[in-house]
């Protein structure tokens, strides 16, 4: 049964992350190590609520990264106040923007791209899948271009019949041994979310 206030909700509420969904960054990190000591510019793709910036900005502080920034973008405006932070209420999809706003922070190749984004969903599955693939279309441009060689990201996607055909399409551009999927525990059960983690 549904249960919006689970252990993950009680949990973040404990250690005052914006949103649970921090704790699936967690176990991504555990498993695949995708933030570590030579991740330094990092993007968040829709950040708002936050709680993946808080979250990573803690590892890049307990990896004693220095001179880190990361950079948040949104159609909301997303209020924190942490050290090597900045969010822009920004639709990537203006690629010349983003990269301007980018090239403010001296940054033009970045080591890390985090999304957890997700459609407004319409509790219609395969259609709210197809919306999710078709915003990560829309943010392909930022991996390929602003993500350096040997740089890492992880986007949630829901699943649907073309999913594998997405992934495949991502095993072509990166290599099939650096495309991981993998679905959280603090996934709620019911959920066709996963993530895609390039290590």
């Amino acid at each position: 049964m549904y249960n919006p206030y689970d252990f993950y909700f009680k949990q973040a509420k404990k250690v005052w992350f914006k949103a649970r969904s921090a704790f699936k960054l967690d176990e991504i990190q555990d498993k695949f190590h995708v933030i570590d000591k030579t991740t330094k510019y990092v993007i968040d793709i829709w950040c708002a609520p936050g709680s993946w910036l808080q979250y990573t900005i803690s590892q890049l502080q307990k990896n004693k990264v220095k001179d880190f920034k990361l950079v948040g973008f949104d159609l909301k405006q997303v209020e924190l106040n942490l050290p090597g932070l900045v969010t822009y209420k920004q639709d990537i999809t203006d690629q010349e923007k983003v990269k301007e706003l980018l090239a403010e922070q001296g940054i033009e190749k970045v080591d890390f791209i985090q999304s957890d984004m997700a459609p407004n969903t319409t509790g219609i599955k395969d259609l709210d899948a197809m919306r999710s693939v078709e915003l990560i279309e829309q943010t392909l441009w930022m991996y390929q271009t602003l993500l350096k060689p040997n740089g890492k990201f992880v986007i949630k996607i829901f699943m649907w019949p073309g999913f594998q055909e997405f992934v495949a399409k991502l095993k072509t551009i990166y290599g099939g041994k650096s495309i991981k999927i993998f679905k959280p525990k603090s996934c709620r059960a019911e959920s066709k979310e996963t993530y895609i983690v390039k290590i």
